[in-house]
């Protein structure tokens, strides 16, 4: 799905709000795109979802989705705080390198998203079957989501059951979703997070099970491979942090295990 080479992330918003992509797909995450540009950029209703895209398309579905999700995450205690704003701005700029028009764009969407009616499961949902082969990418939404859900200090009891649940109807289980905010708090620098939770094994599990969930998110996360699935430039920054706490994580465990 997630095929051709990805162009840079700089234009992915711009491109959404001057609807230059050119392409259609059914489901809420159409119907979004055409709300936000007061167009019929979605597919008709009934029609088959598009399940292949190129490199830029797929960029702009999965940007599409990640700020639709972040904005309801954000409203999910009952108001959308400066903090929250500011956060998932923070994340565009420092971990994908966005310019301040770009920014601009993307404050547009979640603007949208936050007073659309459309509930964050639909989309979760959408985003589940559209990324079925890339569970990496669904992990790593919800990754994303803490960073919004934790921006004033606190995450609110409302906001962290509405990311469970969009973990959830994404197709992800309930180990994913700890492995997902134990790789948030390792990145934030928390000392006490779980290194099993980090790889998103049990700590009981053999070495060999250890040592492939490690080789795993290494070679998932290797920009070459993060390239061919279609993934901006600028991703790679936060790919890099996954990696550095999926190393220590592995490093740990091999101190504790004498392996």
């Amino acid at each position: 799905m997630w095929a051709g080479r990805y162009t840079s992330a700089m234009g992915i918003f711009g491109s959404i709000i001057g609807g230059t992509f050119g392409f259609m797909v059914g489901g809420p995450v159409g119907a979004f795109l055409g709300s936000v540009l007061g167009s019929s950029m979605g597919a008709p209703a009934g029609s088959e979802r598009v399940r292949t895209f190129t490199g830029t398309q797929a960029q702009a579905v999965f940007a599409v989705a990640l700020t639709s999700l972040a904005a309801k995450v954000a409203k999910a205690d009952g108001r959308v705080t400066t903090d929250e704003i500011e956060a998932y701005d923070a994340f565009l700029r420092d971990r994908m390198g966005m310019s301040v028009s770009e920014r601009k764009s993307a404050a547009k969407v979640f603007n949208h998203a936050r007073d659309n009616d459309t509930p964050a499961s639909e989309f979760a949902l959408q985003l589940g079957q559209l990324l079925q082969t890339q569970p990496d990418r669904l992990r790593d939404i919800i990754t994303i989501l803490f960073v919004v859900a934790l921006a004033d200090g606190v995450q609110h009891p409302a906001e962290e059951e509405l990311i469970r649940r969009i973990a959830r109807d994404m197709g992800l289980s309930s180990q994913d979703y700890q492995s997902c905010k134990a790789n948030f708090s390792a990145v934030q620098g928390e000392p006490e997070v779980s290194p099993y939770e980090v790889l998103g094994v049990s700590a009981d599990a053999s070495d060999a099970d250890v040592r492939a969930a490690h080789r795993r998110i290494v070679r998932e996360y290797h920009p070459d491979v993060l390239q061919s699935k279609g993934m901006p430039e600028e991703f790679m920054k936060f790919a890099n942090e996954k990696l550095i706490a999926a190393n220590d994580a592995w490093s740990r465990i091999k101190d504790e295990r004498g392996m």
